[in-house]
């Protein structure tokens, strides 16, 4: 609690002594068929500091961005556009519960742990199948950034990758082609 109070009044002041992770990483993708669109998984692994544990345990809106790029093997990237998927956590002070946005879908949590859905991209459906061609080879990159936060009382924005020591994690899936990946089509 008083960790909590002190980040509040280091918010306030516009001053933050970041607890830097440079651990955190991100999973390999795995890249499936889903209802005709290629499906992207993946977490990031290590996210919590305890510095960004206390920034969403004071109420602070936190956006967590996966970046999903469609690439040819040879690093090409494809006629689909990039992707982004935005997961958004708040924690609710007056009932003690965090509200996850995580596409469509709200989530209300008790906790927030590093296994939380915040840091999941859940079979995200990014791109139509026809977007391959039946010959080439491709893979899909994901990076994972935590977005800027706002405060207020300063009218001074924090780099919340200050706690990740501005490392984005990034990861690529294994190579694939239009008919392996016809092949993973998830049962609807």
């Amino acid at each position: 609690m008083f960790e909590t109070l002190v980040v509040k009044m280091l918010a306030l002041a516009g001053i933050f002594f970041p607890g830097v992770n440079p651990n955190a990483a991100l999973s390999q993708p795995v890249i499936e068929l889903h209802e005709q669109r290629i499906a992207v998984s993946c977490f990031v692994s290590r996210p919590l500091s305890d510095d960004l544990a206390n920034v969403i345990e004071s109420g602070t809106e936190v956006n967590l961005r996966f970046v999903c790029r469609l690439r040819l093997s040879d690093g090409t990237p494809t006629s689909a556009a990039d992707t982004v998927v935005t997961h958004r956590i708040a924690k609710n002070l007056a009932t003690d519960t965090y509200e996850i946005q995580v596409g469509n879908r709200s989530i209300v949590s008790s906790q927030i742990t590093e296994y939380s859905v915040f840091f999941r991209l859940e079979t995200a459906s990014l791109w139509p199948i026809e977007a391959l061609n039946a010959t080439d080879r491709y893979y899909v990159d994901v990076s994972a950034e935590l977005e800027p936060i706002y405060i207020h009382a300063t009218g001074r924005t924090y780099d919340l990758m200050a706690l990740w020591n501005f490392k984005t994690p990034r990861s690529r899936s294994e190579r694939f082609t239009k008919p392996t990946l016809e092949r993973r089509q998830v049962p609807e």
